[in-house]
């Protein structure tokens, strides 16, 4: 938890860096940024749900890495492979979140979903949702010129690499629960 407390607290410094640097925009980013890694501990405490550490840590790695590579430029000091990185946690930290809300679901709606599906749900999900973040990218550079660090897709390649780490952050986390289903019952997850 307290890697995820420090990434929560580069985040905030990067909005007050932003001020600082008069980039407005840039400090609202990282303040939306902020806000979204206290979700998670708001929907544990809010549905009595105790979630794994290393979500919180995900979710605010996923977030920090994005908002340094906005204000500090690290997504054009390191092209492309900060981009990358990037793709992959964040595609990771969303399989992670389908997966873990697809098992809920499945409690509180009796669904009795099988093993198989959870973990294809996990991998569409994560591949759906790195599609759309593909097309707000898209979206961004035709119709206000890129972000503060300049066009979010620079090539056809650059975006298929995008989705390529995006399906393999969703890769490993079916991998890793195909695994734990092997020695555990979805149950455990839930807290039944």
């Amino acid at each position: 938890m307290y890697l995820a407390f420090f990434f929560q607290a580069l985040i905030a410094l990067n909005a007050v860096y932003a001020f600082l640097l008069g980039e407005f925009q840039a400090m609202f980013t990282a303040v939306l940024m902020f806000v979204l890694t206290l979700v998670p501990y708001v929907i544990s405490e809010r549905m009595n749900i105790k979630l794994p550490w290393f979500v919180f840590l995900l979710i605010a790695l996923a977030l920090w890495i994005h908002t340094a590579g906005y204000i500090q430029g690290y997504y054009v000091i390191f092209y492309p492979y900060y981009d990358k990185v990037a793709h992959l946690v964040s595609g990771t930290t969303v399989a992670l979140l389908g997966f873990l809300g697809v098992i809920f679901l499945d409690k509180y709606w009796k669904m009795t979903l099988t093993t198989p599906f959870i973990i294809g749900f996990t991998i569409i999900f994560s591949v759906a949702l790195g599609a759309f973040w593909e097309m707000y990218e898209f979206f961004i550079d035709n119709v206000f010129g890129g972000s503060l660090a300049g066009p979010m897709q620079n090539s056809l390649n650059d975006t298929m690499l995008d989705m390529i780490f995006v399906l393999g952050g969703s890769i490993i986390v079916a991998i890793l629960g195909n695994f734990y289903f092997k020695s555990h019952r979805k149950e455990e997850i839930t807290g039944d």
